[in-house]
């Protein structure tokens, strides 16, 4: 009876030895084909909010945790001094245009002066050429004595009239073509003074700051009368319209991740719900010394005297999660269902 305990014992103790077994080589199998991990976090993409212009602001639009659509008014800074500017602009571009107006008609004007001296010019030019002409005619005929020599002193004497009368009008028309101005100068300053005007243009736009798309304000602690100065953040915005989860996985577990495969993430707020996902994509580099590349994602090891895996990050993107669960930097967990060769 004793010897049938004892094998009954034995049977049992085996069998239960031989599940335990399976039981871990099962578990095993999943979580080697099913990693997870808890050190995870919710993230969104944010932008920091500043003015491009300094001022003060008159009015603050939003409030904290407001949800603003793309293209909404979130605050506005004095415009008063950029409106001056921009009428200041606007009147150097009316006076360059009139500068130039004038400046063209006198153009004109001396234009017309320059055609009545090469016209005179012209002129003098066929009354020499005539003068010479009849010297030439009249010298042949002073030795039959068909002309007398006071005939020929005379054409002489306009052919040199003539001749200094040709020079004296090329001079005139030399200056005349000289006096004549242009606008170049002018409309190159116009050029640059349109440039000023629509950039003062551009700065009263941009006395309203307006979200740059539909998100969630956070941060803001600012009121009324606060000096914005340019390019200095005033507050944040969430850009709610994708959520992710970042989860740090140990470098032995990368082999069994790939893009594209379906994740299920717990946060510690929702702890009893379930949001879905997809790997979009696997870390490529981490900083986890002072020495490694700049811009590099920072994960530390858990213990320095042994060889720990190192931890890199996976971007697992929600598919569509409530947004009343989702808080950038919430605590979660993930588990990564690899169902296939990588």
């Amino acid at each position: 009876m004793s010897e049938g305990k004892s094998l009954r014992g034995k049977v049992i103790a085996t069998t239960a030895i031989g599940l335990a077994i399976v039981l871990g080589i099962l578990v095993i199998f999943a979580i080697d084909r099913r990693p997870r991990t808890h050190d995870a976090r919710i993230f969104a993409y944010s932008a920091a909010m500043a003015s491009e212009i300094s001022g003060r602001i008159v009015q603050i639009l939003i409030t904290n945790d407001q949800d603003v659509a793309k293209g909404a008014p979130l605050l506005v800074i004095d415009p008063a001094p950029y409106e001056f500017q921009l009428r200041q602009a606007r009147a150097q571009v009316a006076a360059l245009k009139a500068q130039i107006a004038l400046t063209g008609r006198q153009v004109t004007s001396q234009g017309s002066g320059v055609q009545a001296a090469e016209s005179q010019v012209q002129r003098a030019r066929d009354q020499l050429r005539y003068a010479q002409d009849t010297r030439q005619r009249l010298e042949p005929l002073l030795k039959p004595g068909f002309v007398t020599q006071q005939q020929l002193d005379e054409a002489k004497t306009n052919e040199a009239a003539a001749e200094a009368s040709l020079q004296a009008l090329s001079r005139s028309a030399t200056q005349a073509r000289q006096a004549v101005g242009d606008t170049l100068s002018l409309e190159a300053q116009l050029e640059g003074a349109e440039a000023a005007e629509a950039n003062a243009a551009r700065n009263c736009d941009l006395t309203t700051l307006r979200a740059p798309f539909a998100g969630k304000v956070v941060g803001l602690q600012i009121a009324e009368g606060t000096f914005a100065v340019a390019g200095h953040p005033l507050f944040s915005l969430i850009k709610s319209d994708a959520w992710y989860a970042i989860a740090d996985f140990r470098e032995t577990e990368l082999p069994r991740i790939a893009v594209g495969d379906r994740a299920t993430v717990w946060t510690m707020s929702e702890s009893n719900t379930a949001f879905e996902g997809r790997v979009e994509s696997l870390g490529a580099g981490v900083q986890s010394t002072d020495q490694d590349g700049p811009g590099l994602p920072v994960t530390s090891r858990d213990l320095n005297w042994v060889v720990v895996a190192q931890r890199f990050p996976v971007w697992i993107r929600l598919d569509n999660p409530p947004p009343f669960a989702m808080h950038a930097g919430l605590t979660a967990s993930v588990k990564v269902h690899h169902d296939g060769p990588r």
